[in-house]
């Protein structure tokens, strides 16, 4: 019995012993995944990724040179894909803290601060690469016209409603038309004269039309009919030349009416640019590595994962979205006054 037991003792040790050796790959997890939020540090060109938990002192981190990374981007893609090889410049970096600390303090510097200690710490190896898929989470022209409504020919896709075709889609576009009058500040809904909201036989909202030419003010780009275009009443645009005022709104006659709205009124100045569009965008980066490895800074020991989640990292940013090629942006719009 005795030499039994002295049998089995004596196998589990070789066993353990052969299954820790250095050599060996051991597939574990750490404790992130895709619903990890993140924080972003920059230092110059350098940017870490990182996050810390306060509840289990573990911390992890990307660091990887890209002077351009911001998270965003400004096209009208919804998702862009940015790939990085891991190596001794972009490294993961994976700690066992012993005790929770402020992530910005403890990454945002060159040297860590002294405490707290490392208990444990992995460092990737070189080989694998690292996903970055950045995309939108949201994103609206917020020019109090439902996005849903936007879509004009019903097709259910919003990107290929662009009803002024300058290359930016009707649900993104501030100034639907290109008059240089915002679509929030054009007279929206129709209302009846105890102010309530009109609606036709379909229960659907009307919109003002002031011409009657079926098109509503928000989409029409000469909105009293007159064969003037809209940003061509534009007449106090120079009075300031310095800084041209892009507003056919406050050109007014005296009876406070804009002169876009008045058929009987039509002077003309030529403008031939069109205001910015300016929106408020939000995203999330999902960050992934593929077959990448980390070592154990104190034993040797390996851990390998072929798909690891580090986490999210996300912003918002507020931006203008390019013009097409047939529109003169407003950095030419000086142009107009001289």
């Amino acid at each position: 019995m005795k030499f039994t037991k002295f049998k089995y003792f004596l196998l589990i040790t070789i066993i353990a012993l052969t299954s820790c050796d250095d050599g060996d790959i051991i597939v574990s997890s750490f404790n992130f995944d895709e619903n990890t939020n993140l924080s972003l540090c920059q230092q110059e060109n350098i940017n870490v990724l990182f996050f810390v938990d306060s509840e289990t002192n573990e911390a992890i981190s990307f660091r990887f040179p890209d002077e351009d990374f911001e998270g965003t981007f400004t096209g009208l893609e919804t998702i862009q894909t940015v790939e990085i090889p891991i190596n001794s410049n972009n490294q993961v970096v994976y700690r066992k803290l012993s005790a929770s600390t402020n992530g910005a303090d403890y990454f945002c510097q060159e040297v860590p601060p002294s405490s707290p200690q490392v208990i444990e710490e992995f460092v990737s190896t070189t080989g694998g690469m690292a996903i970055l898929e950045i995309r939108i989470s949201d994103q609206d022209d917020n020019d109090g016209v439902p996005a849903e409504l936007e879509d004009i020919n019903g097709d259910g896709n919003l990107f290929n409603d662009d009803s002024d075709g300058d290359g930016i889609p009707d649900f993104l576009d501030t100034d639907d038309d290109n008059d240089n009058v915002l679509t929030a500040s054009e007279e929206l809904e129709a209302l009846d004269d105890n102010g309530n909201v009109i609606t036709d036989e379909n229960g659907d909202v009307v919109y003002v039309d002031t011409d009657n030419d079926g098109i509503p003010n928000y989409l029409d780009d000469d909105d009293d009919g007159d064969a003037v275009l809209t940003r061509n009443e534009d007449l106090n645009a120079c009075e300031d030349p310095e800084n041209p005022a892009l507003n056919p709104d406050n050109d007014l006659n005296a009876d406070g009416l804009a002169n876009y709205l008045n058929p009987n009124i039509t002077d003309s100045f030529e403008v031939n640019v069109v205001k910015r569009n300016r929106i408020n965008r939000s995203f999330f980066t999902q960050v992934i590595f593929t077959d990448i490895t980390f070592e154990n800074q104190n034993t040797g020991e390996s851990l390998s994962f072929t798909n690891f989640i580090m986490g999210r990292f996300q912003t918002s940013a507020t931006q203008d979205l390019p013009f097409n090629d047939t529109v003169i942006s407003e950095d030419e719009v000086n142009n107009i006054c001289q």
